[in-house]
């Protein structure tokens, strides 16, 4: 099968992406024809070491310039357009930005190239933390108390005052459309909280402040479709240096390895609140009409379960979090990419209509004044 992997981007994100798209290349060697196809500055490319990291340190990775038309990737040469691949899906590993509010997948879509992740509203709902907060708890779900604000509604100061107000400290504050707990602060004090307003302001122009969890457990679980069944993970807790898993402990305290600085998997908690987790992840899984895979992170506080965010485009495309139940990461991307390259379009009706037809006739016989035409 031929699986073009799309990575990179233009979100805060893209190192991270790369990460992905390099452990998902090197996963697939032998098992299809990988087509690596990087996304930066705004252009695709298709890097003939896609899966050594030093080939995104140099100037190597965009020298293979790369276009997409009619589903299909062209490149040039000797100033022609040359078609080198007819993906049969793409395995999306973008994450946060265009590549994962579904602006990508809204591409994919009018390219008519299958994809191996949720559509443009699951995206758009999961890349929204306010959405997404909405919806978990139009589902019934607990979602911790929060307030987002927009430019218009004040200074820093102003906001800070707001939040404090309505929601009492200590708090949270995050932009609302990132991820990689980047531009997050926990805040305990008026001053924290103005200034963690001024950072993630910096990242989003829509910001959301909520209720800090003080005692709590990080827990995640994810969720995807295998053989047309839809699949629940292990649960797993990350293990951090500190009380708040911040991206530089996800990451550069790890060694770029996606996934903290240790974890517990599965999580040492009582089956009941398992059960839980499992339910509500599936819930929101269909809630979203997600496809491929998605990871939901929930806090845990005095045996309450909490819905913080969910992840349509995991880092590592959560692979690890089956490994429990005996599939490795090939494994897990083979699934994705059976789902996507099987899915087909739901039957539509067709609706022909003489619409057309009658306003041209009309817009002739407009024209016409005791049979002349003027």
């Amino acid at each position: 099968m031929v699986v073009a992997v799309i990575y990179g981007g233009d979100s805060c994100e893209k190192e991270v992406s790369v990460i992905s798209g390099m452990q998902a290349i090197n996963a697939l060697k032998g098992r299809h024809k990988v087509v690596p196809v990087y996304w930066a500055d705004g252009k695709f490319f298709s890097p003939s070491d896609a899966g050594d990291v030093k080939t995104y340190l140099s100037s190597k990775a965009k020298r293979r310039r790369v276009w997409w038309l009619d589903g299909c990737l062209y490149r040039k040469i000797c100033g022609a357009p040359v078609r080198f691949a007819k993906p049969d899906c793409v395995l999306v590993c973008t994450h946060g930005g265009r590549g994962e509010d579904g602006s990508l997948q809204g591409f994919l879509d009018v390219l008519g190239v299958r994809y191996t992740c949720a559509d443009v509203e699951g995206c758009a709902v999961g890349m929204d933390k306010e959405l997404s907060k909405h919806v978990f708890a139009a589902m019934g779900l607990k979602v911790a108390p929060w307030r987002s604000y927009v430019s218009s509604d004040g200074d820093d100061d102003a906001v800070a005052d707001d939040a404090i107000a309505r929601l009492g400290l200590p708090l949270c504050v995050k932009p609302c459309r990132q991820g990689s707990s980047i531009g997050v602060s926990v805040c305990r004090d008026r001053e924290q909280v103005k200034e963690g307003v001024a950072v993630a302001r910096s990242f989003d122009d829509k910001i959301i402040a909520e209720r800090a969890f003080v005692d709590f457990k990080e827990i995640n679980c994810a969720c995807m479709t295998v053989h047309g069944e839809q699949v629940v993970s292990a649960t797993e807790r990350p293990l951090p240096w500190s009380s708040f898993l911040s991206y530089e402990e996800k990451y550069l305290k790890s060694g770029g390895k996606l996934q903290g600085g240790g974890r517990e998997c599965p999580a040492d908690l009582p089956q009941a609140l398992t059960a839980q987790i499992e339910d509500a992840t599936l819930k929101i899984y269909r809630a979203l009409d997600a496809r491929g895979v998605i990871r939901v992170d929930y806090i845990v506080e005095d045996g309450e379960l909490w819905v913080n965010e969910v992840n349509v485009v995991p880092g590592s495309l959560a692979t690890y979090l089956f490994a429990p139940l005996g599939m490795s990461a090939a494994d897990v991307l083979d699934a994705l990419i059976g789902d996507a390259a099987e899915r087909r379009d739901a039957k539509k009706c067709k609706f022909d209509s003489p619409l057309l037809f009658d306003y041209l006739n009309a817009s002739a016989n407009a024209c016409k004044i005791e049979g002349k035409i003027i």
